[in-house]
């Protein structure tokens, strides 16, 4: 420093991500990804003027602050206070000084020009120059002209290291370097000169010929002469050499694999073939290797099968293990009559596309040479005697320590160099490494962006998954992206399997045979063949319950090869589960299982109703909606009646019985949610749709009349709709109406019920769990004993058929019983987990019929004052909508409630309930049953 002016010039780098030291040396790189773009512009532009449009632009393509220019002006002044004889304001925009800061780029072509050595450049390229400006021409039109630069400096070191005799990792490096630009002859050359130091002549005469070939394919053309000359005289160099037990070396932790390591470890003991088998990305090969690396007490030979082909198997794992060609013997012969009784490991690395030839020298090779052993890698099983199989899950997802989002944040924080992430973010993780099935190699193309992307920008990434989650890293081209890696295994069906695969992406969760042969468009019998083919190359996994299914990964690729492609799948997909969905809707009356079906089908459902009605197959489309009505009533789904009204809003004209159905169920949805007004408004447009309206229209229209306490109008409709004939039995509407005859007090009501229960016989079904309710409510102020029996075998059996409906009923009512039985402990510890039933449904109609119960069940405990708010609560929320004889319980109850209170306490504690919204008078409601809500 002189005269009080620094003579010390700030330093950067971008050949990576970005990095900035002061003139002490101190690094002052911006913690933000935002000032990191920014930064990066100025440096890129240095000595120009960056304007204020420009850098607006850049940071916030998309989704601008409400102020963007007082933003920007915010992040440069963080910039100017670290950095502030660099960066000046210059007019309506912003420079950088060239003469205060050093660049690393350029001191290139210095170093390349002689003065320096070629290996600084490679020490200080961490990877794509302006890697924060991806999306900025200017910048990668630099990145690219630099990375000539870097390619040259790489070709210039590895010659000077040739030359030196400094060979450790060169051919891994030129491999590397051919991988990404297989049409250069340069890095071959060089290549070829590294494995033949090292003494594999054998690896560098393949080199050769798969260049020749490639030439030859893609541009018609020979290698150069002085490379074919070369070849020549190695062909006639005859080096036998050792066998080389250098195996590559691990960069990276194994991370979630200890339990599965250790049992393949404990398995290779005693076995002599292991197959570590998996979709692609799953992580077979970073397996393999660690376990080569772990055995440390015998000869181990690493075999990399990915560059070959069929006809090059045999000579690539001869290559491996250093042993030559010799006239007139057979490769395979030669290998085994080499290895003989030598103990050795042998590591097959990508054997899924040289399955045939490597499957039978590894059968040679396990009948010859006694004392090796064989672990290898592979989309499919082997298919040797003796093999055994170890399929490689992807990581275990869920939860903010699973071993999948443990590796995103691994992977991250190298690709950062710091890391600190709230909640929030990790969450958003926990969904990232979810939608990305587990595959660790998706999830380290991923983590690989977080130095240049925030975790939200991450995640919405994944919707163009295959084209987001590409060039992570500089690594074999089958691991470059996402799809270069599902391609490799998709590339080796034949076209049948590849149609097959293709169709079955369709589906949006498991399937079975059956829909699988309907989608494909084939018997069951080849459709059968297929699957198990897929299975065994990993394409298609085994589900639970004799199903089948796709990782996401791989069911976005076939839907984009889809996409291309002239494809009636989707609408095979749709007719078949509308054809699917009519059959198991008729099961409700007899099935015990039939709901978990509908539940397990309702993804496939939900699409195949979307492709209907985006192809304007309304009727088709009706058919589903009308299939569903019933299971969506007993199952609680408010949102699948709803789809009802999708199809009412693509043909608001229809009519007929069908579009009776629909707005049958259209009625139920808005009833469930509370919207009895909407409910009456869609059941009446049943009727009056269709001539002969079906009886769950009738049906709707009685449920509105139920619930506005019009008991003896919604008993009729009931009747009505019972006595239509051909329906299914257990008969649910004919028993609302024998519960609705209970309720008026008629003398028949007794009768029926037991006629009812006889009626269901043994059945075990969710029609026979809401029968079997009804039949309980209709004796509830005749028997009590009897209801409470059969409300309890109501329970027993809505439990076993999954019917929540009934459980949400029935349990209410049991609780209502304990409450007028004088068991008002039992009915406090039942009532949380029936409100929060009816909260998950969404159901409010019946959670205000409930709460009523409850607000009597607190006056029983002596807690008047929590029943006081909890019955203002009530009356602003629902307005007149007490049923019956419940209005005149519910005034009895502010009589009681006002004297014990006194009239000043009582109104305080129901205007206090009057303000609370829902939400908050349900967490009142558990605060006032006590403890165990």
């Amino acid at each position: 420093m002189s005269g009080g002016v620094r003579s010390e010039r700030y330093r950067c780098a971008v050949l990576g991500p970005l990095r900035v030291w002061g003139p002490d040396g101190g690094e002052v790189t911006p913690s933000g990804v935002l000032p990191r773009r920014l930064l990066s512009l100025l440096v890129l532009r240095r000595g120009a003027v960056v304007s204020v449009d420009a850098a607006i632009e850049l940071l916030w393509p998309e989704g601008r602050p409400n102020n963007p220019s007082a933003a920007l002006h915010s992040h440069m002044s963080r910039l100017r206070r670290v950095m502030p004889e660099v960066i000046g304001s210059v007019g309506n925009g912003y420079r950088l000084d060239p003469e205060r800061i050093v660049v690393d780029v350029d001191e290139l072509g210095k170093i390349l020009d002689g003065d320096g050595s070629p290996a600084a450049i490679l020490r200080r390229w961490v990877g794509p120059a302006y890697p924060e400006l991806d999306m900025v021409d200017e910048a990668r039109a630099e990145s690219a002209r630099l990375e000539e630069l870097r390619v040259r400096a790489g070709q210039v070191d590895a010659a000077q290291r040739l030359a030196d005799g400094r060979t450790d990792g060169l051919a891994a490096e030129l491999r590397a370097m051919v991988d990404e630009y297989p049409l250069r002859e340069h890095p071959r050359a060089l290549l070829i000169e590294a494995l033949v130091a090292t003494g594999r002549t054998a690896d560098a005469l393949r080199v050769y010929d798969e260049f020749r070939r490639l030439l030859a394919d893609e541009l018609g053309t020979e290698p150069s002469e002085l490379l074919q000359r070369r070849y020549q005289q190695l062909l006639a160099d005859d080096r036998g050499t050792e066998a080389s037990q250098r195996l590559p070396m691990s960069v990276t932790s194994l991370v979630g694999r200890d339990d599965l390591l250790a049992e393949t470890e404990a398995l290779l003991a005693d076995t002599r073939l292991v197959a570590l088998v998996g979709p692609g990305g799953v992580g077979k090969t970073r397996m393999l290797l660690e376990l080569g690396h772990r055995h440390t007490d015998t000869s181990v030979v690493w075999c990399e099968l990915a560059g070959t082909d069929a006809d090059g198997a045999v000579a690539a794992v001869a290559a491996a293990l250093a042993i030559d060609v010799r006239p007139g013997i057979p490769l395979a012969e030669r290998i085994v009559g080499v290895i003989g009784t030598t103990e050795m490991l042998v590591l097959l690395d990508n054997c899924e596309h040289v399955i045939e030839p490597v499957a039978a020298l590894v059968d040679l090779l396990l009948r010859r040479c006694p004392r090796v052993r064989v672990a290898a890698t592979s989309r499919e099983r082997l298919r040797v005697a003796g093999e055994h199989v170890r399929r490689v899950p992807p990581l275990q997802v869920g939860g903010h320590r699973s071993p999948a989002v443990e590796l995103f944040l691994e992977r991250a924080a190298s690709a950062t160099g710091e890391l600190v992430l709230d909640p929030a973010a990790v969450d958003q993780i926990c969904a990232i490494v979810s939608r990305l099935d587990g595959l660790p190699l998706a999830i380290e193309l991923a983590a690989a962006r977080m130095y240049s992307h925030e975790v939200d920008e991450i995640a919405a990434g994944l919707d163009r998954q295959f084209d987001f989650l590409s060039a992570g890293y500089r690594t074999a081209t089958r691991h470059g992206s996402l799809a270069a890696a599902v391609a490799w295994s998709v590339d080796l069906l034949d076209p049948a399997l590849r149609e097959a695969f293709t169709s079955l992406s369709v589906f949006s969760g498991p399937f079975d045979v059956a829909a699988a042969a309907a989608v494909c468009g084939t018997d069951l019998g080849p459709t059968a063949d297929s699957l198990t083919e897929l299975t065994e190359r990993s394409l298609v996994s085994r589900a639970p319950g004799r199903r089948y299914a796709l990782l996401e990964t791989l069911r976005t690729f076939g839907r984009t090869e889809r996409a291309t492609a002239d494809d009636h799948t989707g609408a095979r997909h749709a007719h078949y589960f509308v054809d699917w969905v009519e059959r198991a809707g008729r099961e409700l009356a007899r099935s015990a299982t039939v709901i978990s079906r509908i539940d397990d089908a309702i993804t496939e459902l939900q699409r195949a109703l979307h492709w209907l009605l985006d192809h304007g197959d309304t009727a088709n489309a009706a058919r589903l909606v009308a299939a569903l009505m019933d299971y969506g009533l007993l199952r609680l789904r408010p949102d699948v009646l709803g789809w009802a009204e999708l199809v009412i809003a693509a043909d608001p004209d229809a009519t007929g019985r069908l579009a009776a159905e629909v707005s049958a169920a259209a009625s139920y949805a808005r009833w469930m949610t509370g919207d009895l007004s909407g409910a009456y408004e869609r059941a009446g447009r049943a009727l009056a749709v269709c001539d002969d309206p079906p009886y769950n229209a009738y049906g709707a229209y009685g449920v509105c009349d139920l619930f506005s306490g019009r008991f003896d109008e919604s008993a009729e409709w009931y009747r009505r709709a019972g006595v239509i004939p051909d329906r299914p039995s257990p008969n649910m509407d004919m028993a609302t109406w024998i519960m609705l005859l209970g309720y008026a007090g008629d003398p028949t009501a007794e009768r029926r019920s037991a006629a009812l229960v006889d009626e269901i016989g043994s059945v075990t079904s969710p029609y026979a769990a809401y029968v079997l309710y009804c039949a309980g409510e209709a004796v509830l102020d005749i028997d009590q004993d009897r209801a409470r029996d059969l409300l309890d075998r109501a329970l027993r059996m809505a439990e076993a058929t999954g019917t929540t409906f009934v459980t949400g009923v029935a349990g209410a009512s049991r609780a209502s019983l304990d409450v007028r039985s004088g068991r008002t402990a039992e009915a406090a510890a039942a009532y949380p987990a029936l409100i929060r039933g009816w909260q998950r449904a969404g159901m409010w109609s019946t959670q205000w019929v409930m709460l009523r119960s409850i607000a009597l069940l607190l006056d029983q405990l002596g807690r008047a004052e929590q029943a006081a708010v909890l019955d203002g609560a009530i009356r602003a929320a629902t307005a007149d909508q007490p049923l019956g004889s419940d209005r005149e319980v519910l005034d009895q109850l502010s009589h009681r409630l006002r004297t014990a209170l006194g009239a000043n306490d009582f109104d305080r504690a129901r205007r206090l309930g009057a303000e609370l919204d829902n939400d908050e008078i349900l967490d009142y409601t558990f605060t006032a049953l006590g403890p165990q809500a």
